[in-house]
């Protein structure tokens, strides 16, 4: 997710043997006996939760191993989070009810066919089969058709394609699972286009791959899209930590963009939770963050998909965002949805070289649909204006096709914190 950095305090804290204080119950429990899912799945598959087994999930750095200490290491390296710990956490586990409690007492009856798709790129096994699992069963069967796993040639030593085989012949879902690898790196953008052409479901959710559902998760997240069918509707992302893996409730927030593009929480006062129905209600938003987001895989066809001559990584969410708001659609948050997301302590992943490909793909962004605010966009990215930035004439078709409105509407109607009533000359 973005925009979201994770203080290098807890790389300390890991090889210091301690996160917070609750890790000091934890380590009043015997450590988690290590089984590798790269090495035995059919073992892995069988774990209990810690809980059940009473034991200690988490890197306690002088209790390890020198095979241990390696698989922590190497997990920092390779994921940006400790894939030690997560394996040792197990197959699956039950976060819970994470919404309100008003939520519980909501009545849902949008039933799209839904279609999961999630890009896999230099993956962790455990992290990607927990969230599978997850999603397995917390998810209504009548709901769900499909989870799309598309892996953006990773690395050798990261390629799943044949752990994710045996695991869905295991399991007995090979109808459920679409496995697929592409030998050349896409990005994540182009990926998640070429993904999303292989589903069939109604609904398609976009889902990052380091994500665990909690429970009743799907059904709050169709019923915007039964109100209008030309919404994009988002979860409520909660906290998974990169170190510990506890998992812990986030705040309800929307999401924005100041005029560089870059994309920012929006914090709700207090007061607005003081009605009760605010606490389950969908809400507008301005923007997305990008890596949860539900729509119609019809309606993802209308607004252009996302636009295939972005690079790699960055603004695709902001794009998208305002192709909604400006073509006729919206984006909503669910409030009663909750998906958790592995917050990494950095980002692991090499983007294309010589290119800073989220200003490359924001130039694209501003080019196309920011109009005579596209200055401010310069104003605030000067190196943009050095940017070529490719052929845009697809996407202006889309917005000349859909008779999308401009920036100044935008402002007024849906995000007027970006421009405040100040004058230029104060």
């Amino acid at each position: 997710m973005r925009q979201l950095v994770v203080s290098s305090f807890l790389c300390v804290l890991l090889f210091s043997g301690s996160v917070f204080s609750s890790e000091t119950e934890k380590e009043k429990l015997p450590k988690c006996e290590h089984v590798d899912p790269y090495e035995n799945l059919e073992g892995w598959l069988a774990l209990k939760t810690p809980a059940e087994r009473k034991c200690n999930h988490t890197t306690v750095r002088d209790e390890l191993n020198e095979s241990e200490k390696t698989k922590s290491e190497w997990g920092i390296k390779s994921f940006a989070f400790d894939v030690l710990a997560s394996e040792k956490l197990g197959p699956l586990r039950n976060v819970g009810k994470q919404a309100h409690k008003l939520c519980e007492e909501e009545k849902y009856d949008a039933s799209f066919s839904t279609s999961i798709v999630v890009i896999h790129h230099n993956e962790a096994l455990s992290t990607i089969l927990r969230m599978i699992n997850g999603i397995i069963e917390f998810t209504p069967k009548s709901l769900l058709k499909e989870i799309v796993l598309y892996e953006d040639a990773s690395e050798d030593e990261h390629v799943l394609t044949k752990h994710l085989e045996k695991f869905a012949k295991l399991k007995g879902l090979e109808d459920k699972l679409i496995i697929k690898r592409s030998e050349y790196r896409q990005g994540l953008i182009r990926a998640k286009v070429h993904a999303s052409r292989l589903a069939t479901g109604e609904v398609i959710v976009f889902m990052d791959s380091h994500c665990e559902v909690a429970e009743r998760w799907l059904e709050p997240l169709l019923q915007p899209i039964k109100e209008d069918p030309k919404s994009i509707s988002l979860p409520v992302v909660d906290l998974i930590n990169p170190v510990s893996f506890d998992y812990s409730s986030s705040m309800v927030a929307k999401s924005g963009f100041d005029w560089g593009l870059t994309f920012k929480w929006i914090y709700l006062p207090w007061e607005y939770f003081e009605t009760p129905e605010n606490n389950v209600k969908p809400f507008n938003s301005p923007a997305m963050p990008g890596g949860l987001l539900a729509m119609r895989r019809e309606y993802f066809i209308e607004l252009g998909e996302y636009d295939m001559g972005m690079e790699i990584w960055g603004s695709e969410n902001i794009e998208l965002s305002l192709k909604a708001w400006l073509c006729g659609g919206r984006v909503v948050v669910a409030p009663c949805s909750r998906v958790g997301h592995v917050f990494r302590m950095r980002r692991p992943y090499t983007s294309k070289p010589g290119m800073d490909t989220a200003l490359y793909n924001a130039v694209r962004v501003a080019k196309t649909w920011l109009g005579e605010y596209e200055k401010k966009f310069f104003a605030a990215k000067p190196r943009g204006t050095k940017i070529v930035f490719g052929d845009i004439s697809e996407n202006i078709k889309v917005r000349d096709r859909l008779k999308c409105k401009d920036m100044k509407w935008f402002i007024e109607n849906v995000y007027p914190e970006l421009e405040p009533k100040v004058h230029d000359e104060l």
